[in-house]
């Protein structure tokens, strides 16, 4: 008798951290104003500078075959292309300096702008073609500075006179500051169009070629340009006005309209102070009058894409984008753990174009209906997509190497939250699950919002034999309405923290969670609620707190967002009620803190000062408690996302470690327990 083949074994592993070096991201596109090519840039990790390259490629929808465009091992950014879809504008930098290259599509001749100094970055073309428009940080010398007198050896001194005198991811600002500048292609002469001691960014060529906006932020929170105002300037004499004299709150991302009597922007008119709270929401101002509507009156979400993964640097993509002639204005919109793109003419009447589990993380439009966007999913780090005539097609293939390892797809579902609200989470199961055994379990606990992207660390903590929960409780940055972000405010560490609890006891009812083998971790603001949960319950075996927020009082001080931010947390300046700031500080709980915890930090974190990782760990220490503190030099608080990959990898494998010393990996069988 022949024996008959048994059922074959997918033998393909799961993630490991050290496949990071092997992914390839879309990073930025833009479709030609013609509609028929799209210029886009692809990242990677580069392992010779232990850093990331970036190369410019283009797409043509008409013959859908696709080239790269530069050489070398440079970093690409700021795509523009020319009204006349003939030229591509982009910043260059490689170890060379930075540069403004212009790339004559049909012919590929390229002209080189070197630039001494800053790259100039968010380009935008003049109407006519013959200049580009950018920002460039610009030293500013205060009247009241002193140069350096003769003779005697020049100070080495600091002057801060502005709240956001740091910035992280960049460093220090204090005398530097965004500033508008405009390049002329056919003299190579860059002029300076703002000169004040002010932030400026975005900056939009209006269709004619007689105006410029862009928006200006004064970095003093608690005032209306504190969070960032549009202003028009005409050009090439003219000086910058507000758009909107009587706005209270923040408006960003301008876009003239056809005729330019209109400008769209994202934004929200609550007064100062004004924090992250607040939903930016599509608005529509009329330039003449100085006077804005909110367009899409029942939107009650935010836009741009807040979900967090490990997959792109920036978290937000706020943007407004309308192509010129067009009657659409395109956006993002975060809607229950999915970015989704949208689009809205200048009576409200708006339609969802992109939806479903995934994210959105780009786009472009252009005349007549055509979008480029990017979009990933839980399996696809992110693909370049074009939709058009109400269709969409994918157009690259960047990962094809993920097809060869096996992932565990997450689980959506919704549980019972604080008086009965409905909580939505996610669970991963690890590789090879099998029904009558437990797992140990890895919760991880949010910093914004927990999305349908991608996220590498996910799946190798489900490749190492975890189940990872995830949820997106009262307090969450966007996607499930204003009242739910808003719940949290005066109260960090209450109904949030309940909330999460009532999802751990959903967890471990689930006959496959070894409720004794759970540990917890989260980054920034979840770093907070990780380090607030080991001080309010024993159930965790094991915590790693990441770039943490840990002393409300002394957050205030030394984080580049601490005045807006803790008011928009607490509800309160420590100042004016030390008792309630304290309160809503995880360190006020140390003596309650008995779980093994692994703090990871980043030595120029300006976000969460290394000082809020030194307090924690210098008590527990002091208290003889199992505690290990892991500095990345040179690395912010975008470690996760952005840091060099040598430190991303290391990252990961800190994480694993810790995890496996206190849970283990092993599953265990129903029977034994």
């Amino acid at each position: 008798m022949t024996e008959l083949p048994s059922t074959p074994v997918d033998r393909r592993r799961g993630l490991i951290p050290e496949d990071l070096l092997n992914f390839r991201w879309l990073d930025e596109l833009a479709i030609s104003p013609s509609g028929k090519q799209i210029a886009y840039s692809i990242r990677r990790p580069h392992v010779p500078s232990n850093g990331y390259v970036s190369h410019l490629y283009l797409h043509d929808l008409r013959t859908d075959s696709a080239r790269r465009l530069t050489d070398g091992d440079p970093q690409v950014s700021s795509i523009a292309w020319s009204r006349d879809s003939s030229r591509i504008a982009y910043s260059h930098s490689d170890g060379d300096g930075h540069s403004v290259r212009v790339l004559a599509v049909d012919d590929d001749f390229e002209d080189i702008y070197p630039l001494a100094g800053a790259a100039l970055s968010e380009l935008d073309w003049s109407a006519a073609g013959d200049k580009l428009v950018g920002v460039r940080w610009t030293a500013m010398r205060h009247a009241d500075d002193r140069g350096q007198v003769p003779g005697i050896p020049a100070p080495t001194v600091k002057v801060v006179r502005r709240l956001r005198y740091k910035q992280d991811g960049v460093g220090w600002v204090h005398d530097k500051f965004k500033q508008i500048w405009v390049l002329d292609l056919d003299s190579a002469d860059l002029s300076q169009i703002t000169h004040s001691e002010c932030d400026y960014s975005s900056p939009k060529w209006s269709n004619s070629g007689a105006r410029i906006a862009f928006v200006g932020m004064a970095r003093e929170q608690n005032t209306p340009l504190g969070y960032g105002q549009i202003l028009t300037c005409d050009f090439p004499a003219g000086q910058p006005s507000l758009l909107l004299p009587n706005w209270q709150g923040t408006a960003f991302s301008p876009v003239w309209g056809a005729d330019d009597r209109y400008i769209a922007f994202a934004g929200h008119n609550l007064p100062p102070p004004v924090n992250r709270r607040n939903f930016w929401q599509p608005h529509l101002a009329d330039v003449e009058a100085g006077t804005a509507v909110k367009l899409g009156a029942d939107i009650d979400e935010e836009v741009g894409n807040y979900g967090v993964a490990d997959q792109r640097a920036s978290l937000t993509n706020v943007t407004m984008k309308w192509a010129p002639g067009d009657d659409w204005i395109y956006f993002l919109l975060t809607e229950q753990g999915a970015a989704n793109l949208f689009r809205i003419d200048a009576d409200g009447n708006y339609e969802r174009l992109i939806s479903g589990d995934c994210t959105t993380f780009e786009y472009s439009p252009a005349v007549g209906g055509a979008v480029a966007y990017g979009q990933a999913d839980p399996s696809n780090p992110g693909e370049l997509y074009i939709w058009q005539d109400g269709a969409s097609r994918r157009l690259t293939d960047l990962n094809p190497w993920l097809r060869d390892h096996e992932l565990s797809p997450p689980e959506s579902y919704w549980y019972d939250g604080v008086d009965g609200a409905k909580v939505h989470a996610w669970l991963i199961k690890p590789l090879g699950f099998e029904e009558g055994k437990k797992y140990p379990l890895v919760l991880y606990v949010h910093c914004s919002m927990f999305s349908w992207d991608f996220n590498h660390e996910f799946q190798v903590y489900a490749n190492a034999g975890y189940a990872v929960a995830y949820f997106n409780q009262r307090g969450t940055t966007a996607g499930y309405g204003q009242a739910w972000t808003k719940a949290t405010e005066g109260d960090q560490g209450g109904a949030d923290y309940e909330e999460i609890m009532l999802g751990v006891d959903e967890l471990v009812s689930r006959s496959y969670i070894d409720g004794e083998r759970m540990g917890v971790t989260g980054g920034s603001c979840g770093g907070f609620m990780t380090n607030w949960v080991v001080g309010h319950t024993d159930r965790f075996a094991a915590a790693v707190t990441q770039r943490s927020i840990v002393n409300q009082i002394s957050f205030f001080g030394t984080s580049d967002i601490g005045p807006e931010c803790t008011g928009g947390e607490t509800r309160t300046d420590p100042w004016r009620d030390l008792e309630s700031s304290w309160a809503q500080s995880p360190v006020a709980y140390i003596d309650n803190v008995n779980t093994p915890l692994l703090i990871i930090h980043a030595d120029e974190d300006h976000r969460c000062a290394l000082e809020q990782a030194e307090q924690m760990f210098a008590a527990l220490r002091w208290r003889g408690k199992p505690v290990e503190l892991v500095i990345f030099e040179g690395e912010n608080h975008g470690l996760s996302r952005g840091g060099r990959p040598g430190n991303r990898i290391e990252r990961q494998h800190r994480i694993l470690g810790w995890f496996k010393k206190y849970l283990g990996t092993h599953a265990v069988s129903t029977r034994e327990t």
